[in-house]
């Protein structure tokens, strides 16, 4: 009886013996060789694909698959550095600089301009060749939304790699250094293309994080990968081409509706066409519409809660451009712009005279000119559209006060000694 039971549990317990060993081994040898080939397979693909991509795709760097703010800008300023005439002064800021240049010269020209075309001022051009008694040229790298850290990219990316050094006049508001809803400077559209324009190199290095830091030694090391930004280039051009050709669609004449722009900015990489930002003269927008938008909304949201650390960082930012440029030769105007006391009240308390400090001690320290136009009593709420915005009255009025300063900025360069433009 227990013969019976015991013999049948032996049996099914017992150890494997040296034969069975074998064919476990065999079978996990040829387990593993299969996977070995997969692999190898895997990296003969990935380098055939690079060979490849390295061979085919012609890389041109400031092309884009998302044509942003900063890709029309850029691409403006690589045609006029191939003019007799390069810009004698170049101007920076956000949207509040955007609506003095773009709306100056709609009411100066008193026409509609197109503001991914107007790339400089031109009424600006107007007053620095009465002030300076010979002929000036202007380029805009003003872009709605600017921060600090894009200014410095810009700069980095483009102007500094040239050997001419125009006049930098930079327009700044409390928003480009502390607006709440911000969130990284390695991530914005504007720093993202000009990391593309400089590539294998990073506009703003010291703004990437760990894994961002890993992620480009992966690019530079897997060309196809690095690459990608091309291919999606080459895929857009196909699909226009095939498209175009198919159904006779041409894309430069596809323009969004404003709000619908808006709204696709919110959830997709940005996205302009010349003709969707058109600009109208003071004249005809007053003779239109009621001309005063509150957005008081809009920027209580911006400026509260105040976040300390983005505020430190954005300084830190406005200080290396000043600096860099200052160290190259650079003659810089750093102009407060004016704002009416309704904006500058929602900000919290004690804010705003921290924010004169960091810009009026930074541009002391590193030999810039500071120009404050919110304390000099010039504007008042009739130059506005809205309580941060000039109209193009009040942006004329804004550019005039800038360009009566030049003469005093080219003999203060003349005197220290360096080789300006202007």
């Amino acid at each position: 009886m227990h013969r019976v039971i015991i013999l049948p549990l032996l049996e099914t317990w017992k150890l494997p013996s040296s034969i069975n060993n074998q064919i476990d081994l065999k079978a996990e040898t040829g387990k593993q060789n299969w996977l070995s080939s997969y692999v190898v397979l895997a990296l003969i693909a990935v380098a055939a694909s690079n060979a490849a991509a390295f061979a085919l795709l012609k890389h041109d760097r400031f092309d884009s698959p998302n044509h942003c703010w900063a890709y029309w800008r850029t691409r403006a300023w690589q045609i006029a550095q191939q003019s007799q005439r390069k810009p004698d002064a170049v101007f920076f800021g956000s949207s509040l600089m955007v609506s003095v240049v773009d709306d100056g010269d709609a009411s100066y020209l008193d026409k509609s301009l197109d503001s991914l075309k107007n790339n400089g001022s031109r009424y600006f051009q107007f007053c620095a060749e009465k002030t300076l008694g010979k002929p000036f040229r202007t380029h805009s790298f003003a872009i709605g939304g600017q921060m600090a850290s894009d200014t410095l990219a810009l700069f980095r990316a483009t102007i500094a790699k040239d050997k001419a050094r125009p006049l930098l006049v930079w327009g700044i508001g409390p928003r480009d250094l502390l607006d709440s809803s911000f969130s990284d400077a390695a991530t914005t559209e504007t720093v993202r293309y000009l990391d593309r324009v400089l590539y294998p190199q990073d506009v703003l290095p010291e703004s990437k994080p760990f894994w961002k830091q890993c992620e480009r030694q992966i690019e530079r090391g897997i060309f196809l990968y690095g690459k990608r930004s091309d291919s999606q280039c080459l895929e857009r051009q196909l699909a226009e081409q095939l498209i175009g050709q198919t159904i006779g669609t041409k894309f430069d004449t596809i323009h969004a509706p404003k709000p619908l722009l808006r709204l696709a900015a919110a959830q997709q990489p940005e996205e302009n066409a010349q003709g969707e930002w058109i600009v109208a003269p003071y004249r005809q927008k007053a003779a239109r519409l009621p001309y005063w938008t509150d957005n008081s909304k809009e920027y209580a949201m911006r400026y509260q809660p105040f976040k300390a650390k983005l505020f430190a960082s954005q300084c830190q930012y406005l200080d290396k451009f000043l600096a860099e440029a200052h160290q190259m030769g650079f003659p810089v105007m750093l102009v407060n712009m004016p704002i009416l006391k309704e904006n500058s009240d929602l900000l919290p308390p004690g804010v705003y005279d921290k924010y004169v400090s960091c810009i009026s001690q930074s541009a002391r320290k590193n030999g810039a000119t500071f120009v404050d136009c919110n304390s000099m009593g010039a504007f008042t709420r009739k130059d506005f559209c809205d309580p941060v915005h000039l109209h193009g009255l009040g942006a004329q009025k804004f550019l005039r006060i800038v360009a009566n300063r030049l003469k005093n900025v080219s003999d203060n360069n003349a005197i220290a000694g360096n080789n300006t433009q202007f």
